[in-house]
């Protein structure tokens, strides 16, 4: 069965019905979703590789 059967499906079931369904659906989807904590994005420069190298984003604004 595919999408579009199981919404025509569910679109004929009464409307309580559909919410307790839609419900059901919302609740097993917040189930799946595992809190890490942080975004890792957000940790990004915080402990930076120095290999002796000027960064060439020091001369950014420079070169243009």
């Amino acid at each position: 069965m595919n999408v579009d059967k199981i919404e025509t499906e569910a679109l004929k079931l009464p409307k309580d019905e559909r919410r307790r369904l839609a419900e059901r659906l919302l609740a097993s989807l917040h189930r799946e979703i595992v809190q890490t904590g942080e975004d890792p994005i957000f940790g990004l420069g915080r402990s930076p590789v120095d290999c002796g190298i000027t960064d060439g984003s020091v001369e950014h604004d420079r070169y243009i």
